[in-house]
């Protein structure tokens, strides 16, 4: 199994037995990442990595920095790849047999490159582009970071990134466009790996800035889930 990290906030601990669980079930040895809660953030770190006037709270700059640190040990470690879980993240049962199959299929693209193993706000590849046999697609967009592979190669470029290029949106939002920028694919499995537990409801989100309730987002995760993976498929949109 590769080398693994788990974005955690120290303010959260009712989802430290759940990481914990999920990757021992999955057979997953990890190292916390536990640097940079919002009250650990320094004027002088805010400055380095945001933008003056930045639109984004101390929770969302403390996660970015998380990985900001997760991508810095994998990089000092020269770590061919590595996988990256935040502390939400729900894995599928089969998730090693799982991982072994997408990881083979990914070497057809060359370095560099990411891959994004969660569904996100259910992004999903569309049912025409969908092949038998195949589980790597070329996706779109970063489907958030709730668990995803990228290597010393990937990481670099990803951090001189951020140092030309200070935040002004939350890290995965940023590498929307930073990403194509230094030419990384966003690379999805089909179906997914992994779902985010603050966005299906199982968590109360400690990013959202509305306070929607859990039942609010367990309801509206489960639409949009069968709106996009099972409607949109069947009736073939894009």
């Amino acid at each position: 199994m590769l080398p693994a990290y788990v974005i955690h906030a120290k303010s959260l601990p009712e989802r430290t037995d759940h990481i914990q669980r999920e990757l021992d079930r999955a057979g997953i040895q990890f190292e916390w990442v536990l640097d940079f809660d919002a009250n650990e953030i320094t004027p002088e770190v805010d400055a380095a990595y945001f933008a003056p006037g930045a639109d984004l709270t101390m929770r969302q700059k403390s996660c970015a920095l998380k990985h900001i640190v997760a991508m810095q040990r994998i990089r000092e470690r020269g770590q061919d790849l590595a996988l990256i879980f935040e502390d939400d993240a729900q894995l599928v049962p089969d998730f090693g047999a799982r991982l072994k199959r997408v990881l083979d299929e990914a070497e057809r693209w060359p370095r560099p490159r990411i891959l994004h193993l969660g569904a996100a706000t259910n992004f999903y590849t569309p049912a025409t582009q969908l092949r038998p046999g195949q589980i790597v697609y070329p996706g779109n967009r970063v489907r958030n970071m709730e668990a995803y592979v990228l290597g010393t190669i990937e990481a670099q470029a990803r951090l001189d990134w951020i140092a030309r290029h200070p935040m002004t949106v939350p890290i995965d939002i940023a590498f929307n466009t930073g990403d194509p920028a230094m030419g990384i694919p966003f690379l999805w499995p089909e179906p997914p790996l992994a779902e985010q537990g603050s966005l299906n409801g199982v968590f109360k989100s400690s990013l959202d800035r509305k306070g929607h309730s859990q039942l609010r987002a367990r309801i509206q995760f489960a639409v949009q889930k069968f709106r996009r993976r099972r409607l949109k498929r069947w009736l073939k949109l894009k």
